[in-house]
């Protein structure tokens, strides 16, 4: 087991505030694995568990795993030992669990705090080997979460990692492109109105119901009206900050396809050909997408549909 990995270079030794609080020591019986897989109510890789028997939670020193050519994951942390008492322990990190956490373990921090990383046991039952897979706290709101999937099993996941470096960017990069100045000045728009055009629309729309409250003889509306330039000023100085920094930016793009379309309680969710990262579509309301269309997207995670 892990015979093409280096174990002593996985684990990051240095000084860390949060070091101690991964590490849960020694396993002393298989009485203690038994217990908490019962509490759990799942089945633990017998990778997970040979790799805490020789290190039983820590920080890692090897926090990036590609996932494939374009994507590489590389927001990992630690990775929750076998206990009970830490605060970063197994028993403790699945304490309390949503709903939509039913089929899944969570295994593994995330340095931003924005990902989640779990055994997922939602193909294999509780019994099987569970992929490992991190989803996006954001995400969770959605009906059908899409997730990346980091390896197909435990003992994968751990030996694809390594340490983030400059040829891991350049890895990430090689099938991007720098866009010229109509495909910038569409991407900026688009990002422009999707990000920030809450803020144009909600002022014009308090604005509007003041005044009309104030013409028509609704008084305490028409009292409103300096507080509601007041807010708005406030708000439009946001707007054009926000503005100028889509505007300053470079983005890098590169061009996929729709794979799947799953729809869901009459929400549409779009799969991507060779893209694992999750992205938010943006799509007109009259707009029609097809399996085999073509996307263009962006670093920031947007995707529109595009055919230069």
């Amino acid at each position: 087991m892990f015979e093409n990995v280096n174990l002593d270079d996985l684990w990051y030794e240095g000084e860390y505030y949060d070091k101690e609080e991964y590490e849960c020591g020694d396993i002393e019986s298989d009485d203690l694995i038994e217990s908490i897989e019962n509490d759990l109510g799942f089945k633990l890789p017998q990778s997970y568990i040979f790799l805490m028997k020789k290190h039983n939670g820590g920080l890692l020193n090897k926090n990036c795993v590609q996932i494939n050519k374009r994507d590489t994951f590389n927001d990992l942390e630690g990775i929750f030992g076998l206990g009970r008492t830490k605060r970063h322990s197994i028993c403790e990190e699945n304490k309390y669990k949503s709903y939509y956490e039913e089929n899944l373990i969570s295994i593994c921090s995330s340095n931003s705090g924005h990902n989640k990383i779990y055994l997922d046991y939602s193909i294999c039952g509780t019994d099987g080997e569970p992929r490992v897979i991190a989803i996006d706290n954001e995400c969770f709101d959605d009906v059908n979460p899409h997730p990346w999937v980091l390896a197909d099993n435990f003992e994968t996941f751990i030996e694809s990692l390594h340490e983030y470096t400059e040829d891991d960017e350049e890895t990430e990069a090689s099938d991007l492109f720098h866009p010229d100045d109509n495909i910038h000045k569409l991407v900026k728009k688009k990002v422009l109105v999707q990000s920030n055009g809450w803020i144009v629309k909600f002022v014009l729309g308090v604005l509007l119901v003041s005044v009309a409250g104030f013409v028509i003889g609704i008084k305490f509306l028409g009292y409103l009206i300096p507080f509601e330039l007041f807010g708005g000023i406030l708000l439009l100085i946001m707007y054009v900050i926000a503005s100028i920094d889509i505007f300053k930016r470079k983005y890098r793009c590169w061009y996929d396809e729709i794979a799947d379309i799953k729809e869901e309680n009459g929400i549409k969710n779009y799969v991507l050909k060779d893209t694992e990262r999750k992205m938010f579509f943006i799509v007109g309301k009259k707009e029609e997408i097809h399996v085999g269309d073509r996307f263009l997207c962006i670093t920031d995670g947007y995707a529109f549909k595009y055919d230069k």
